[in-house]
Order: C-alpha cells, then structure tokens, then sequence
C-alpha cells in the first residue's frame, strides 16, 4: 500500500490543517484490513477521508492515520480531473432486485461521477436524492448524513440497507437491521473504516426541469410584515403580485419533487431549481444533461473562478466590489427555462447533479437545518418560518455591506423528516429547512465568522405556534465549530439541547453493534474516534 509519512493534511475548504503520522492511499479490501490490523498493534486512531469536502473537524488529528480511498492527487490538487481506478475493489457498483425493491452496493471509494456515469450508461435504477457535486464518494456523504432536495426526501443515510466496514480488529463486519443502522447509517466513521454502503434505489425516471430566475419578493414572498432591506424596492411589486406569489411558492413545495433556490449577492432575482419526476416512454431517448460540452464549460467556469478570486488584483478590491462582481457573474451563469414547452428531460440521476466542476473552486460554507412547524392548529405547515429563514440570510447580507463577508451565495433546500439518530433532520415531521451561506475564502476569519453567527442568532430565535424554540440543527459537514446557539457554545447546546437524548441512544446503540460482533466500544473509539468525536458524542 502506498503511504506517505508526516505529510500534512489539509482539507478542501482550508478550515482544518494537521500532520498524520502516515497517510495511506488503499486500493483494496484486505489492505484496508491490514492496516487497521498494524495500526492496532502501533496503537494509533485511523480515519478516512475522500475528496476533504467536510470544513469541520472529522479527519484524522496531529499523530494519526489517515487513509484514503482514492488516488491522492485526486484529491488534494486542483483543478478536479476524477480518475478511476479499474484496478481498486474499493470503487465500483453492484445493483440487484431483492422483491420490489432495487439495492445498489456501492463502494466507499466510488465518486457521484463514476454512479451517475453508471445510471447513464445502464438507465435502470437512480438515486432518489444526492448531493450535486460529482467530486465526492459515497463513503464520504454518508458518514456526515448528508442530503438532497425536496420536501419528501430525507437523508442519504436514510436509503441505506446495509453498511460493510472493518472494525478495529481488522475484521470485515457488517450491518443490516433496521435498529441497528438507524446509528450505523450516519455514524461519522466510529465503527470503522467503511467499505461498501447498500443503498435503495429507484426504478430511473426522467426529470422535467424548468429553472427560472424571479425577482426575489416573487420567488420567496417576504413574511407579513417583515422588515425587507431597502435595496430592494418593494413598491415595484402590488398586493395580488405577492399573494399569487405566495399560493405559487407553496404550490413549488408541495407539488414539485425538488425544490431549491439561489440568491446570489446583489442580485433583483433569484435562481428557483425545481422539477418533477415522470414515467420514460419505451421509446424516449433522452439526453444527459448538461451536455458534455456544457459540462466542459461549467468546469471551466469553476477552474477560472479558483484563479480570479486568488489573484491579488481582486483580493485587493473591496469586499462589496468581490461579492457583485461574484454574484453578478453566478446569476449569469445559471441557465433559464421560462416556456414550459421547452423545459429540459433528462434522467434523474443527471438532473441531481446539474452543476460540474464546484470542486475547482474552494469555498466556505454554513448550513443551518430548520425545523419547518405546524402552523396554529397543527394541520399544515408553517411556510413563514421557511420564508423568515430565506429573508432573514437577505437582510444579514445587507447589513454587513462594508465588507460583504457572504461573497457566494445564499441557498435553500427543503426535504422531509428522517429516521437516522443523528441526522438534523430527524422529528421534523413537518419538513426541515436546509438553509447555507457560502463564501469565498478571501473574508478575514473574522469577518466570516461574526457573519456566521449574526445569522445564526437570527435563525436561532425562531419558535413554533406555542412559542416553543426550534430545535435547530447543523450540517454536520459543514462549518459550525466555533459557534454559539442562544448563548451556549455549539457543542454544549448539541449535547445538552439539541441531541440530548439522540446521543445517548447513538452511543447505546453503537456499543450494542460492537459487542455483538466481537469488539467493544472502547476499543472503537481507541481506533476510530477523534478528538472532536470525543467530546462532541461522548462528552470527553
């Protein structure tokens, strides 16, 4: 196995920064045994790592091993050009029919580029939901519990059926009750080093997509009587406007399969992704969407982005002039569909990943997950806490314009409620509200976090029907470190407020995984934990 020794390790988004004492590059099953087996004996923690996407502090600490599932150069160089390797039996996928439904075993090394080439190729089964970007595997979006869009989708996590990692004796083990992968689907990596997840998947359909760019107060009505920021003129827009706007918005939520939505800074409009699955005709030949040489573009788009927001000319301008001229080129980059005759069909697993080459350009990234609450009487849901949300991240923007820490963008998704202990969105029976603000990595650090946290209070302090707190959750992959939540430090409120009992039920379920199967929790976390594991889940 190829190795490297003392190589410090950064991740993409450049919030995290450590020296392994030995990074491995794996490329087969018995030598990820191996290693776990060596690592034992030389009493070291091991953790995985993939395209370094997550900005929080999940990897491998000073001392540790790290390994990696896929070519090294892959990735932890830019510009991204994905390689495959044929010759690794940690990349690959394996679908069967078992009754009705279709499973998809799919390595951990295994990128959303090699499994969207797959679905393009085979046009059998897709995924339900994912994350865009291309540049990730799967063992990556599954440890963090990551998600899609839509108001009934859930989380990755939520599709597993079954989870194959080695343990800390270097034994292949795996998971398959539904008890028991409530944990293992979404565990952060602490019962080992995985190997392959079993995902269920769906027949492929087509998406009917219609992107369309609306002014913002059409797109996402402001709330009653909510204080919108000068910038934007509201006089332009009359009372039947908003009120059709507001019966359109909710019908987006319930009627469309996915739903999303990009305000980009300065912009009048905002970019509304949304589109609906259908039955393929037996004799409908679609095509892959973007095409090749829209794919070409976009990665390009992301290559010259990289250079221009690192070159001195324009760190030099003022933080405001950043961010227009940013918006105003990502707003004009993204595509408009505004006859419904002529929106775009493609295949499901092509519309999930719409947009190539984000991995070309660095960026950081909060997201907030919001529980959406019944509305007074219980029946429906609350839609003014998902527009609050969405204006509130507006207003923040607008009041920070002598430096404009939020240089990216804004973004909403919606999606359900999930089964998964540890995942953000679980209770959320009426949906969840997936809202981030992303950034270049030229704001000060201290800029980017005041930002961070200013819109973080504001999303704090929402409250359902009785006046209860939401009970607001993080991203897990995303920045959150650091923070407060009304008043307390981020991870005394996840474990005192937010997954009080979840936590407690994570650590009985994950102790009760491992003592089945010849090992202990102990020796788990001797293994496979980390220092911000240690103290986040078992108060270290």
């Amino acid at each position: 196995m190829v190795y490297l020794k003392d190589e410090v390790f950064e991740n993409w988004g450049r919030t995290v920064k450590n020296t392994p004492s030995y990074t491995f590059v794996a490329k087969t099953r018995v030598g990820v045994q191996n290693l776990v087996k060596w690592a034992s004996t030389v009493n070291k923690r091991v953790r995985g790592a993939g395209f370094r996407h997550t900005w929080g502090d999940l990897y491998s600490a000073d001392g540790d091993i790290i390994v990696i599932l896929l070519p090294l150069s892959t990735t932890n160089k830019l510009p991204s050009l994905l390689k495959v390797d044929k010759s690794s039996d940690l990349q690959g996928v394996q679908v069967i029919r078992k009754d009705d439904q279709y499973l998809a075993k799919i390595a951990a090394g295994t990128t959303n580029d090699q499994f969207r080439e797959w679905c393009l190729d085979n046009k059998t089964v897709a995924l339900p939901l994912n994350v865009i970007m291309i540049e990730i595997t799967f063992g990556g979006s599954n440890a963090p519990v990551c998600h899609g869009a839509g108001i009934t989708t859930s989380t990755l996590s939520d599709l597993v059926a079954e989870v194959e990692y080695v343990d800390p004796r270097g034994n292949i083990q795996t998971v398959n009750d539904p008890a028991e992968l409530r944990a293992a689907a979404g565990c952060f990596g602490l019962l080992g080093i995985v190997l392959s997840v079993t995902l269920r998947v769906d027949k492929m359909q087509k998406a009917i997509m219609q992107p369309q760019k609306l002014p913002a107060p059409l797109a996402i009505p402001p709330p009653p009587d909510y204080p919108v920021p000068k910038e934007i003129d509201m006089s332009k827009y009359t009372a039947k406007q908003l009120q059709d706007a507001q019966k359109a918005f909710q019908e987006t939520i319930e009627q469309q399969y996915y739903v999303e939505w990009f305000w980009f800074p300065f912009q009048e409009d905002v970019w509304v992704n949304v589109w609906k699955r259908a039955e393929i005709t037996t004799f409908e030949k679609l095509d892959p969407y973007p095409s090749n040489f829209q794919a070409g573009l976009q990665w390009l788009e992301g290559f010259f982005a990289e250079i221009i927001v690192n070159w001195s000319l324009f760190k030099a301008l003022p933080g405001r002039l950043q961010a227009y001229l940013f918006g105003t080129i990502g707003m004009l980059q993204m595509p408009q569909v505004a006859d419904e005759k002529h929106a775009i069909q493609t295949y499901v697993s092509e519309a999930l990943h719409f947009r190539r080459g984000i991995q070309n350009m660095r960026c950081l990234d909060s997201e907030w997950e919001i529980p959406i609450p019944a509305a007074k009487g219980g029946a429906t849901r609350d839609y003014t806490v998902i527009q609050r949300a969405w204006w509130d991240g507006i207003t923040a923007f607008y009041k920070n314009l002598d430096v404009c820490p939020m240089r990216v963008t804004l973004e909403m998704r919606l999606t359900g409620s999930s089964n998964v202990l540890m995942a953000p969105q679980q209770h959320n029976d009426f949906g969840t509200c997936s809202i981030e603000v992303l950034t270049t990595l030229n704001p000060t650090q201290s800029e980017w976090k005041d930002f961070k946290q200013q819109v973080l209070d504001m999303w704090a302090s929402y409250t359902d029907a009785s006046g209860k707190p939401l009970n607001i959750r993080p991203h897990w992959a995303k920045e959150w470190q650091g923070l407060q939540v009304r008043g307390k430090d981020v991870i005394e409120y996840l474990r005192e407020d937010a997954y009080q009992e979840e936590i407690k039920e994570f650590v009985d379920m994950l102790s009760s995984i491992t003592s089945n199967r010849g090992s202990s929790l102990s020796e788990t976390r001797a293994r496979f934990s980390n220092p911000l594991l240690e103290q986040l889940i078992f108060g270290a």
